[in-house]
């Protein structure tokens, strides 16, 4: 590789780093002078010694064995992912033979799986294992996307039949013949006999008063506290204190005058 195709290929390498790494590079390519480039500008070989020395695993070995000893499948995954994963950290590991690998690639599985592989029994080998279990996964997912169609044509069914039924009905209509619920008294109008503090006014107390009315309703032929259009015993109570009050000032003139 000539020396432009090579610069070509750091520069391109460059720019898939990010972060501290990229931080890392920045004063050597921001900074370089011509003819004290560093080391790494014209060999990739140690540009990639660079890059695995200060940011790569120091124990790659050792990392691969406790991801793989930490793998597991979730119960919600597909099994594909766990496959790719499993098969990227088995090539990194050594001294791991087929059986053992085989081994903790069953352990991890979730008992979804295991219980399907229960029933038929597991496979000596890694390669038939992955192939099996690929098959198990897919009907499991197949049997769930049929009960989720099921469950909403069901669900879409039921909501169908609900507003089509109220749809049919017709609103209920009063029946012409029953009669209306009414109230045999109905509460008098008292806004324009009534001062500001909700009472009866002086004279309107003195009309009904002199001419035998009462003082509730405001009709002739009972009093306030027999009044049948009271409904309240408090309102009674008051009526019949207004009662006495207006009687004792009709009196009181009447004795000023004898």
């Amino acid at each position: 590789m000539d020396l432009k195709k090579l610069c070509e290929f750091l520069v391109q390498s460059l720019s898939f780093l990010k972060g501290i790494a990229l931080t890392w590079f920045e004063p050597d390519l921001l900074n370089a002078i011509p003819g004290d480039e560093p080391t790494w500008a014209d060999d990739y070989s140690e540009f990639v010694i660079k890059l695995t020395t200060n940011f790569g695993p120091h124990g790659p070995v050792s990392d691969a064995e406790h991801q793989l000893d930490n793998l597991s499948m979730k119960d919600s995954n597909r099994i594909n992912k766990y496959i790719v994963k499993f098969n990227c950290l088995a090539t990194q590991v050594h001294g791991y033979g087929e059986g053992a690998l085989c081994h903790m690639f069953y352990n991890r599985l979730p008992d979804r799986i295991k219980d399907e592989i229960a029933h038929v029994g597991k496979p000596p080998h890694l390669v038939n294992l992955c192939t099996m279990v690929q098959g198990i996964d897919a009907r499991y997912w197949e049997c769930k996307s049929e009960i989720a169609c099921q469950t909403k044509k069901q669900s879409d069914n039921s909501s169908g039949t609900t507003s089509s039924s109220s749809a049919g009905k017709k609103p209920q209509q009063p029946s012409p013949s029953s009669p209306k619920p009414s109230s045999n008294f109905s509460t008098p109008d008292l806004s324009g006999v009534l001062g500001k503090d909700g009472k009866l006014t002086a004279t309107e107390h003195l009309h009904r008063i002199k001419n035998a009315l009462c003082l509730f309703c405001g009709l002739p032929g009972h009093s306030a506290k027999d009044c049948p259009r009271s409904m309240s015993h408090v309102a009674k109570a008051h009526a019949t204190q207004a009662a006495s009050i207006a009687a004792s000032i009709v009196e009181t003139p009447a004795k000023a005058k004898k």
